[in-house]
């Protein structure tokens, strides 16, 4: 009964969430972090792959250009058994169907050692994004993440609570924007894992717009582990509000050295 009540109030917590000028998703990173972080001593390369295929909200249309498509490589670092550093490089083919350098982002993630042995488990990611203007409205933009996971009935969930800060472009005065993310998924077996993730953007803290205008995803997805060291995951995405109707097909393929 206590499995079955966290599960309901984690559900009820990200039914709430989704429910709050709208802010973004970013589409150079679309992926769910957990509390687990690279071994110790340990490189991990992973392609992140977005593939913009329609917009077709008012919104979605000047934030979703139909077509792009974008590809980031990052690099990550076991410094200690619960802490990680990493580097992203961005590209993308943007309008006119060239690719780009579109910048770089720098992560420290970790996860909070004693909290392994609780039913919730606690981390969080922190990025400073440096991109260029020619790919993103906002080049300068630190994030805040924490993270919370539980094994709940042998389904496995986490919660992703953004918490960023422009310091360039137009949303600069608008404060403290929020981007909740979080996934549900459950292990068929050793190495099949169906899952069903959300993304969503709900803009500044301070002026929180209407569910309509705000950016909400859900994106059933696949993860595979056909062997240890190989990290792959595949999903497609679909817009739940009226504004922002876009449709998109995510990637992430990595190895662990």
């Amino acid at each position: 009964m206590r499995f079955i009540a966290l599960a309901l109030c984690l559900a009820a917590g990200w039914l709430a969430l989704c429910r709050g000028r709208a802010g973004a998703t970013d589409f150079y990173e679309l992926q769910i972090y957990t509390v687990d972080t690279a071994p110790q001593g340990h490189w991990m390369f992973e392609l992140h792959a977005n593939d913009v295929t329609s917009a077709t909200g008012s919104a979605a249309k000047q934030n979703l250009p139909l077509y792009q498509i974008h590809n980031t490589l990052e690099f990550t670092y076991g410094l200690l058994p619960w802490l990680e550093v990493g580097q992203y490089l961005c590209t993308a083919r943007l309008d006119h169907g060239v690719y780009e350098y579109a910048g770089a982002r720098t992560k420290v993630h970790f996860g909070v050692p004693f909290t392994e042995s609780w039913p919730v488990s606690f981390g969080a990611n922190v990025e400073f994004q440096y991109m260029r203007r020619a790919a993103v409205d906002d080049p300068l933009t630190l994030e805040i993440m924490p993270i919370a996971q539980a094994h709940v009935a042998g389904f496995f969930i986490v919660g992703n609570f953004s918490f960023n800060k422009q310091f360039s472009g137009p949303g600069t005065h608008q404060g403290v924007n929020f981007e909740p993310a979080g996934e549900v998924s459950y292990r068929v077996n050793g190495w099949l894992e169906p899952a069903l993730e959300c993304y969503g953007a709900w803009g500044a803290i301070a002026h929180l717009p209407t569910l309509a205008e705000q950016q909400q995803f859900i994106v059933p997805s696949i993860n595979l582990y056909l062997v240890p060291q190989l990290e792959f995951n595949f999903g497609y995405g679909v817009g739940l509000t009226s504004a922002w109707r876009g449709r998109f097909f995510k990637g992430t393929i990595g190895w662990l050295f």
